[in-house]
């Protein structure tokens, strides 16, 4: 047993319905809600009891309060300093720092909180909270080697992220399990994904439009579901969830490989394969 990924949020930057527009996905998102979403966060836990935060975007509070009763991760790892990935940040620095007073005053009340991120992306998460960085709420770098936690080895990649510059991916192995959540990247060149991206038993990907071929290249930085469908390392993997998703996307609208399917918010899945691995590429 190798633990489970609840999504909390499966939408791109903007979330879905988007405020303004009345498309027909926006539309349907604020009737019968099957394509309601909020910005990217996923939270895994592991069978050893763990709890680990990947991302904590703008709606990270709402998120937290649909679980049900009071909640909070044991870990978060955040891959990048883009708003749809951090502003939560904010919520998690607070719970900290009264963490951090409740263990100064020899209460019990609140536990530690570990923040991770890749070295890079930590002097962008500083400068955005400056106000926080003060006392007993740092963000610790992602150490090379990764780091132990809900039962995996966690490790992160920089991964290119198109006219965005970079991100990172987080990769997760077990004895029994081996999964990938890129949520934000583009281009990934074929010797990164050799050396990241092989034998897997699930990866989360980003796919915010159906169709970018139209769209200047400059100026995109997701991968779009029509080359989630063609990536080799994608198609070799058992099982892939198209996240980051825009309001292009219509997830009732049924995928041509049964081994794609869309995330939505709230889906919770097992991480657990029984089946051997053959060594593909």
């Amino acid at each position: 047993m190798s633990g489970t990924l609840q999504f909390l949020g499966s939408a791109d930057s903007k979330g879905v319905p988007r405020f303004w527009c009345n498309c027909p996905v926006c539309h349907e998102a604020r009737s019968s809600g099957h394509n309601r979403r909020s910005r990217p966060s996923a939270l895994l836990r592991g069978w050893n009891g763990e709890t680990l935060l990947l991302d904590c975007g703008p709606d990270l509070h709402a998120q937290f309060a649909r679980l049900g009763g009071p909640f909070v991760p044991d870990a978060v790892l955040i891959s990048h300093a883009h708003n749809d990935h951090l502003l939560g940040l904010g919520d998690l620095l607070d719970y900290a720092a009264q963490a951090a007073g409740s263990r100064a005053a020899g209460s019990q009340a609140a536990g530690p909180l570990k923040i991770y991120a890749p070295e890079a992306v930590i002097p962008d998460i500083q400068a955005r909270f400056a106000y926080a960085f003060r006392g007993d709420a740092p963000v610790l770098p992602i150490p090379i080697g990764g780091l132990d936690l809900c039962g995996y080895q966690v490790e992160a990649f920089e991964v290119p992220h198109g006219a965005n510059g970079t991100s990172h991916a987080f990769r997760f192995v077990s004895p029994q399990y081996r999964w990938v959540y890129m949520t934000d990247a583009i281009g990934v060149p074929a010797t990164l994904a050799a050396d990241w991206l092989s034998s897997l038993d699930l990866l989360v990907l980003g796919t915010s439009f159906y169709d970018e071929s139209a769209a200047v290249q400059a100026s995109r930085s997701v991968y779009d579901v029509y080359e989630a469908l063609a990536l080799p390392w994608a198609r070799a993997a058992r099982r892939v969830l198209l996240s980051h998703l825009s309001h292009d996307i219509d997830v009732r609208r049924a995928l041509p490989d049964r081994r794609y399917s869309y995330a939505t918010d709230g889906l919770n899945i097992s991480l657990n394969s029984t089946v051997p691995r053959t060594g593909r590429p």
